[in-house]
């Protein structure tokens, strides 16, 4: 009889032990898996070979970007300019006419990305398809479609945290073509503080 009481509690503690252990392993998966608000891991291995270091301390902003050069094939030049009055909260960051970044300094206030995806799921002439979405930035494609003509373009929106203040991060208005966003993109992701830079 005692073989039999012995024999069940090692199977109720084998199996309890099974339990806690499958609970914890499902948990780590949970925790491993990638949130909105994570960076994705392709965004971490991103080739600049294309690009060059352009410091910001100059006007303003301590920190570095990667902007593409004239070899990126998007009519890129050189040299890179920055449109900034001292004072003001705003940038304009150019390489040729066809690669446009505009930056504006929102302070301590951290509630741009959801204000931002409120604006953008109102309705209005365009049809609007998010290409792709993160906690920290947005890649996105508006259509117009009139009885006249069928227009796409692509845009870019993204808020940075450095050295305690937001930054929103956009392409033009207008919009660009998708390889255009796709190097935005990447000078987003480059966008650093000094301090951070060894």
């Amino acid at each position: 009889m005692k073989s039999v009481s012995l024999n069940l509690h090692i199977m109720r503690t084998a199996f309890l032990f099974l339990l806690i252990l499958q609970i914890m392993i499902s948990c780590a998966d949970e925790s491993t898996t990638s949130s909105p608000s994570q960076t994705n891991n392709d965004d971490l291995n991103v080739d600049y070979y294309q690009f060059n270091e352009f410091m910001l301390d100059s006007v303003g902003i301590d920190a570095s970007i990667m902007i593409p050069n004239e070899t990126a094939g998007i009519g890129a030049s050189f040299d890179t300019e920055v449109l900034h009055d001292d004072g003001d909260f705003k940038w304009q960051i150019s390489a040729g006419r066809n690669f446009n970044i505009f930056v504006e300094d929102y302070g301590d206030y951290q509630y741009l990305m959801p204000e931002f995806i409120r604006r953008i799921d109102t309705k209005d002439i365009f049809k609007t398809q998010i290409v792709k979405q993160t906690g920290n930035y947005i890649i996105y494609k508006r259509e117009l479609n009139t009885s006249t003509k069928h227009k796409s373009t692509y845009h870019f929106y993204g808020v940075k945290y450095i050295n305690g203040v937001y930054y929103e991060i956009k392409n033009s208005e207008e919009g660009d073509s998708l390889k255009v966003i796709e190097f935005i993109l990447k000078s987003y992701l480059s966008l650093n503080s000094n301090a951070e830079i060894l």
